[in-house]
């Protein structure tokens, strides 16, 4: 008997082609249901050698191989390993590829990929889930703040503050809160009820403020989503960040929801142009404005207040994003003013008043500020029919 490295041989009759009057006997015997198959394994070889012209007698295509027990399927021992997985590089055989519906995976690596998708899709089913709820409430919240504010009547608008410990006490703050000074916020509800009056002829007040604080709070805000962002993690964060201040306010024993609009004033001693980073919308009736006590101009923080109360009465920004010079027409309070420059007033959402085609200068007083045509008509006051007609130049 033939020795293979000093142990006895081992030989494997394997069926490639069955006969073509049918399966041969000793596939039927085997137990497996692909080919090739194993039909045989002896140490005998001359039994092989008999089963195999045997099976050549009846037209099938069969060979005897000398291999090892690591020639076969462990789990489906009627069958010969011809591929490995594709993971673990395991030998597998064509039921294991079977089992791991078509793919080329061993049992273990199947199973651990389909656990896998199994938390995949609990997973995707439970962020669709937040996501409807979110969206059901952020529907329902917004419905409400839309349908609570009426341009034809006074709007109550709550102002809250917030500044680090050592700023409360600082000038710019207290000029900000003084309820007879020029640059106070009491100076803005006055302001928009005359520019309501320009334009409507109506005696009534347009807006009503009452501010709360300042409160000494480390205020920590979830960071905005860039542009860039998936439009659902734009919509998450444009709904979380809002609601971060009024659960703030409410923290402070004061309830955003008694007022028809709400701007959170955020102080700092820092440099630079700190109210780029304010933020206001219609949609939730709520402002977040950013106010240096640095600022050298002492009406800078007023004005940016009056430009984010803009944005939530509905109007939109008139300055270019890319330089912030007043779009023209739209951004200039005077369009037809003959020559055309130095404009006398700054529009309330391009802020600067235009004094050349390229520069522009800041607004130093309330006085100096105006709201243009195409405001007027995105607050409602006049139709945005009537504001495109204004912008015609007279014949």
């Amino acid at each position: 008997m033939p020795q293979v490295g000093g142990a006895r041989s081992i030989w494997r009759v394997v069926l490639v082609r069955p006969p073509p009057d049918g399966i041969h006997d000793a596939l039927a015997a085997s137990g497996s249901a692909f080919l090739p198959a194993e039909v045989l394994v002896t140490s005998d070889a001359e039994a092989a050698r008999a089963l195999l012209a045997n099976l050549h007698e009846t037209g099938a295509i069969a060979v005897v191989i000398e291999a090892a027990d690591d020639a076969i399927c462990r789990l489906h021992p009627p069958q010969l390993l011809g591929r490995t997985c594709r993971v673990c590089g395991e030998p597998v055989c064509a039921v294991c590829r079977l089992d791991a519906k078509g793919k080329r995976l061993c049992r273990a690596c199947f199973a651990k990929e389909a656990g896998r998708e199994r938390v995949r899709r609990v997973r995707r089913s439970f962020a669709i889930l937040v996501f409807a709820t979110f969206c059901y409430f952020a529907l329902q919240y917004w419905q409400t703040e839309r349908a609570r504010l009426d341009p034809g009547g006074i709007i109550n608008v709550a102002v809250y503050q917030f500044a680090p410990a050592e700023l409360l006490g600082d000038n710019a703050i207290h000029r900000l809160n003084d309820p007879d000074g020029l640059w106070g916020l009491s100076r803005i509800a006055e302001w928009y009820s005359a520019e309501l009056r320009r334009y409507t002829g109506e005696q009534r007040a347009a807006i009503r403020i009452r501010s709360f604080g300042p409160w000494s709070v480390e205020v920590q805000p979830p960071a905005l989503e860039s542009e860039g962002a998936p439009w659902w993690k734009l919509a998450w964060s444009a709904y979380q960040y809002p609601r971060y201040f009024h659960a703030l306010a409410r923290d402070l024993g004061q309830d955003p929801d008694d007022y028809d609009a709400r701007i959170y004033l955020i102080y700092s001693a820092d440099s630079g142009d700190t109210a780029a980073h304010s933020r206001g919308s219609a949609t939730g009736r709520v402002a977040i404005s950013y106010i240096s006590t640095t600022d050298p101009n002492p009406a800078y923080a007023q004005v940016t207040v009056a430009h984010e109360l803009g944005h939530i009465l509905g109007a939109a920004d008139q300055y270019d994003p890319d330089h912030f010079r007043p779009i023209f027409p739209e951004g200039f309070v005077e369009p037809h003013r003959e020559p055309r420059f130095p404009q006398r007033f700054g529009e309330v959402m391009a802020v600067d008043r235009p004094v050349s085609k390229d520069t522009e200068a800041e607004v130093t007083t309330l006085d100096e500020l105006r709201v243009g045509y195409q405001t007027a008509g995105q607050f409602g006051w006049i139709s945005l029919e009537q504001a495109e007609l204004l912008y015609r130049t007279p014949e």
